[in-house]
């Protein structure tokens, strides 16, 4: 008999890509969704939806009524000291509600998403190798980061519900990337600046990214081998920002930006989005902030080793692949203009 599961951000980019995933296997899924309308256009009648958020007690009680797997992907992703009190809401209440609603209907797993960009590595320590891996979890929340503030108090509150009984298992991705990023996700916003030509400079970032049908897999295999209280990193190619942006040019056959901007030049702007949130209202989130500008700085650069080994999973698809799936989703389906072009042959994988 398929499982029941619950999975909560389904309407998202990771969520959608999980959730019809799932359906190909034949599982019985439900989804905490704020619009039922959305939902039964991503996924007509084949889903059980119960409408409302993570801030919705009532709601989330309800949804995990029956649920032998939760997948809890939901949460909001911006930055920003201005959405400071929405993020501990949502990502840190929301998770409490849902993990105390789903101790409460005895759910044999949870499946908790977090964020790859919380690992921490002091570069003073003997054992620096310039990559994180799972361990690399920092003892204190970050100070001036509101997102990863509200992620890492997540974490704590999941940590906390595994110690008391409950089958929680943590998942931490990095920069997911392919079709259906609809928001979009920072990644995303990366190709649909580059395609639109607003992508003037670069600067010196580390990153890793990981296809988001590869994630999907990954987080199944969390639910199926993850052991409570433990922690996984879905990741996979690690690469520099101006790699990738060179392997978007080869594959659009536009420009890639050949001026890298000093970190200064990036806090400067940083500040300046800040302030543009702080004058307008109805901002809905700086594209750079003081936040996203530390971020930039940041050279990070992972290792799943224990992952792929405990959970026997193993990122299948290049980023060349997922960077083609990418551009064709925001030329067919979010109707991005792209200038016409000719792309060049891809090479080989960068590393």
């Amino acid at each position: 008999m398929a499982a029941q599961i619950l999975i909560t951000g389904a309407t998202g980019f990771i969520g959608r890509q999980l959730t019809r995933d799932l359906l190909d296997r034949g599982e019985n899924i439900r989804i905490l969704a704020r619009s039922g309308a959305k939902a039964r256009q991503l996924f007509g009648k084949d889903v059980e939806t119960t409408v409302g958020d993570l801030a919705d007690p009532a709601a989330i009680e309800k949804a995990c009524r029956g649920i032998d797997v939760v997948y809890h992907v939901g949460g909001i992703y911006r930055f920003g000291l201005r959405h400071r009190r929405e993020l501990w809401r949502i990502n840190v209440e929301g998770t409490e509600h849902l993990l105390r609603c789903a101790a409460a209907a005895r759910v044999g797993k949870v499946v908790h998403l977090s964020s790859g960009g919380l690992m921490h590595k002091t570069r003073g320590e003997a054992s620096y190798s310039g990559e994180l891996d799972e361990n690399d979890y920092p003892l204190k929340a970050p100070v001036f980061s509101s997102y990863k503030y509200s992620k890492w108090h997540a974490e704590q509150r999941a940590l906390a519900w595994a110690q008391r009984g409950l089958p929680v298992v943590i998942v931490s991705t990095t920069c997911p990337i392919g079709s259906g990023d609809e928001a979009p996700t920072p990644t995303g916003q990366i190709v649909r600046d580059f395609l639109q030509q607003r992508f003037p400079f670069y600067c010196h970032t580390a990153l890793n990214f990981i296809d988001v049908r590869d994630l999907s897999q990954g987080l199944q295999a969390a639910a199926r081998s993850g052991q409570k209280g433990r922690r996984y990193l879905l990741s996979h190619e690690n690469m520099w920002l101006k790699e990738f942006l060179d392997l978007l040019s080869q594959q659009t056959g536009l420009p890639a930006p050949q001026w890298c901007l000093p970190n200064w030049a990036i806090r400067f702007a940083g500040m300046g989005g800040d302030l543009l949130e702080f004058l307008n209202p109805h901002c809905t989130g700086a594209r750079v902030c003081l936040e996203t500008a530390s971020q930039a700085k940041q050279a990070r650069f992972f290792n799943n080793a224990r992952t792929r080994e405990e959970l026997d999973w193993r990122p299948q698809r290049p980023v060349q692949e997922s960077i083609r799936q990418a551009v064709a989703w925001f030329r067919e389906e979010a109707e991005v203009e792209i200038p016409e072009a000719t792309p060049t042959p891809l090479g080989s994988p960068v590393r």
